[in-house]
C-alpha cells in the first residue's frame, strides 16, 4: 500500500486494515484527485538567529513563540525555510462538484487531497537537501497564530504566482495548500 493511501485511511479515521471494497473506494478516489492536482511549490531560505532568548530571521517575520523557540531547538537550527505548496484550484472544485450529489464521494476525495498535499510536499521538501532539518511546523499549529499566513504572502509576494491567495480569515485558497516553517543547519 503507497504511503498517499496508507494517510488517506488515517485521514478518514480507518483504524484497522481496510477490507478489499475500502480500499478500492479510497485507490479511486485517489486516482481521481491525482488526475486534477497540479502541485506546486516555493521556498525561501532565510539565516535563523538566536539571541540567547528567542530565534528571529532579519525580514519581518515574528517567530517569538514558544513552539517556534522548541523547533529550532531541539536541531540548534542556523537556517530557516518557509516551504509553501498547493494542489491547485482543480482539486478543490472537483472536492465541491460532490458536494450535494455524493456526500461520501467527497469525503473520500477530501481526505485523498489532504494526504496528497502531505505526500508531495514531504517529497519535494527531501529534494531540497536540508541537513538536521526539523518537522515542518505551520502556521496555527500550537501557539504560532494563522496570522503567521499573512506575514509570509507578505515576505513572498511570489505565492500568488503558484495560484494561492489569502483570504481576511488567513484561510489559503485554494484549500489544499499549505506554509510551513522548517529548521535546518547551513
Amino acid at each position: 500500500m503507497n504511503d498517499d493511501i496508507r494517510l488517506a485511511l488515517k485521514y478518514l479515521g480507518l483504524k484497522e486494515e481496510p477490507d478489499e471494497e475500502q480500499l478500492l473506494m479510497v485507490e479511486s478516489a485517489m486516482e481521481e484527485v491525482k488526475k486534477v492536482a497540479r502541485p506546486m511549490f516555493l521556498h525561501r531560505f532565510y539565516p535563523l538567529h538566536f539571541d540567547g532568548n528567542k530565534y528571529y530571521v532579519d525580514v519581518d517575520l515574528d517567530l517569538d513563540y514558544k513552539s517556534t523557540l522548541g523547533l529550532f531547538s531541539r536541531k540548534s537550527s542556523t537556517s530557516l525555510c518557509i516551504l509553501v505548496s498547493t494542489l491547485g484550484t482543480a482539486v478543490d472544485k472537483r472536492i465541491c462538484r460532490y458536494k450535494d450529489s455524493e456526500p461520501s464521494r467527497m469525503v473520500l476525495l477530501d481526505a485523498c487531497a489532504n494526504s496528497l498535499i502531505e505526500v508531495v510536499t514531504d517529497e519535494y521538501q527531501k529534494k531540497l537537501g536540508l541537513k538536521d532539518e526539523t518537522f515542518r511546523y505551520a502556521p496555527g499549529y500550537g501557539d504560532v497564530p494563522l496570522s503567521m499566513q499573512r506575514q509570509i504572502f507578505d515576505l513572498i509576494p511570489e505565492i500568488s504566482k503558484i495560484g494561492i491567495e489569502l483570504d481576511q480569515c488567513n484561510m489559503m485558497h485554494p484549500f489544499k495548500s499549505m506554509t510551513g516553517l522548517i529548521g535546518f543547519k547551513a
